[in-house]
């Protein structure tokens, strides 16, 4: 009979976790604590070890719980039987996620809404695959995919930003406008689009990360304006209080005004020039990274 078919000692891994913090606590009231045992149900276990093993583990006494010679030895190989099962069980969790098909996906925050319904449909249709997702800033994004840490990625295709390592490729998706959020008792509100000579000698906020910043700066300079960011801030709420307080207009992409339901303000296009940013699929070139990220690459691609 071989080794794997031999049978094995009726003890378990939970029996020996139950001497090992037994052997540690000194005590059957707090180790049964521990384990979250009633007291009988432990020292049963214990029984059962001993009994198996063929000796006691443990010298009792009125006042104190102390290891045998035998315990003392068995100790070690115990809490070494431990380490290894739960790296092995560790390794046994990681080999099933990969077996699941796990898709690493990063994203710049404004897309989530419209990623995250492709992602439920795909996984509706293909139960087999799991979605790990990241957001990220697009700077960061872009390095997660060039160092492996992400498998796909939507954010921003800025052409102007030199790549010279050519290590990624980007599949355009669609063309994400920059608008200006304003009070609805704002002069600029009655307009259907506002041209960006209208934001001339207004203080403006802008989000502190992203390509919003760059393309004001650009456009103020190709068009000779005079344009003042006056805030830089991290979330979309705090752009909405300082507009909704009268300080500032706010210059975004209107991803992120998908869901503005608040009535004291209104989004408007920019116009004069249109300014846009490009949001594409972004992936690293030339790499397969095995069938279930191809098959996320081409739902997303078809569905965004």
């Amino acid at each position: 009979m071989s080794n794997r078919s031999s049978p094995l000692p009726a003890l378990t891994l939970r029996q020996i976790q139950y001497f090992v913090v037994l052997a540690h606590a000194g005590s059957f009231t707090q180790a049964a604590r521990e384990l979250a045992l009633t007291q009988p149900a432990l020292t049963a276990a214990i029984r059962q070890i001993e009994n198996l093993l063929g000796g006691p583990l443990f010298a009792r006494s009125a006042h104190r719980l102390t290891l045998t010679e035998a315990g003392s030895s068995v100790l070690p190989l115990a809490e070494r039987l431990l380490n290894n099962a739960r790296g092995t069980f560790d390794d046994m969790t990681s080999t099933f996620a990969e077996h699941a098909q796990t898709v690493r996906i990063g994203l710049i925050p404004s897309v989530a809404g419209r990623l995250m319904r492709a992602l439920t449909t795909l996984g509706e249709r293909d139960p087999s695959l799991r979605f790990v997702v990241q957001d990220l800033p697009n700077s960061a994004l872009l390095e997660a995919i060039r160092e492996g840490r992400a498998d796909l990625g939507v954010g921003v295709h800025e052409p102007e930003v030199v790549d010279t390592d050519d290590m990624l490729q980007y599949q355009p998706l669609f063309e994400d406008e920059i608008v200006v959020v304003v009070r609805r008792d704002d002069a600029l509100a009655r307009r259907r689009s506002v041209d960006w000579s209208r934001l001339i000698d207004r203080p403006l906020a802008v989000f502190v990360r992203g390509s919003v910043s760059d393309a004001l700066r650009r456009t103020g300079m190709a068009e000779n304006l005079r344009l003042t960011v006056s805030y830089r801030m991290e979330y979309t709420e705090s752009l909405y209080a300082l507009v909704r307080n009268g300080l500032a207009v706010a210059v975004l992409p209107s991803l992120y005004t998908m869901h503005l339901h608040d009535p004291e303000l209104i989004a408007i296009r920019l116009d004069k020039p249109r300014v846009t940013r490009a949001i594409a699929l972004i992936s690293l070139a030339a790499a397969d990274r095995g069938p279930h990220v191809r098959t996320c690459h081409e739902w997303i691609a078809a569905n965004f």
